[in-house]
């Protein structure tokens, strides 16, 4: 059977092998007559699962040992909810560049935990171009700002620059 090619933003192709030991997983875990999915998140066989995939990101994504990988569920609303809920902090000041569909959502996130400051935005047409000349306020307490737009097609090129303390 030949694989069919998904070009979307999301998914990906994964090889054979990979469904292969999934599938495995969740028939039988490591020989236990229990499926990875049925065993307790507590138990040694599921830690030291979770242990090897914090190492391989940790590792794929060259970051540093003083930080932590979570997995969280929730999708995009929850992480843009918790990172105004961790971020806004002296101010209760988020800014945003909004510049696309994942950008307006994070701004709307974060109006439940303070101030969702607008810096700049192209939703007048369309999202079809990255906002230029506009200036980040020092009463920030951290920008948000979406790199690589991939519903609208639009991409940061370079990082905005701000001599606010959060350092871009």
């Amino acid at each position: 059977m030949n694989k069919v090619h998904n070009y979307s933003a999301g998914p990906c192709i994964l090889p054979e092998e990979v469904f292969q030991e999934a599938a495995e997983s969740v028939l039988n875990f490591n020989n236990k007559n229990l499926s990875l999915i049925e065993m307790s998140h507590r138990s040694a066989d599921f830690v030291e699962v979770m242990d090897e995939a914090r190492e391989l990101v940790k590792e794929i994504l060259n970051v540093p040992e003083n930080y932590e990988v979570l997995f969280l569920q929730g999708g995009a609303s929850l992480g843009f909810l918790m990172t105004a809920y961790n971020m806004m902090r002296e101010n209760k000041n988020g800014g945003y560049i909004v510049t696309g569909a994942w950008a307006k959502k994070a701004a709307k996130e974060a109006a439940f935990m303070g101030t969702s400051s607008i810096i700049a935005s192209s939703e007048d047409k369309n999202f079809n171009y990255i906002p230029k000349n506009y200036e980040i306020p020092n009463n920030l307490d951290y920008l948000h700002f979406t790199s690589n737009n991939t519903i609208f097609g639009t991409q940061f090129k370079d990082l905005p620059k701000s001599e606010s303390s959060f350092g871009l």
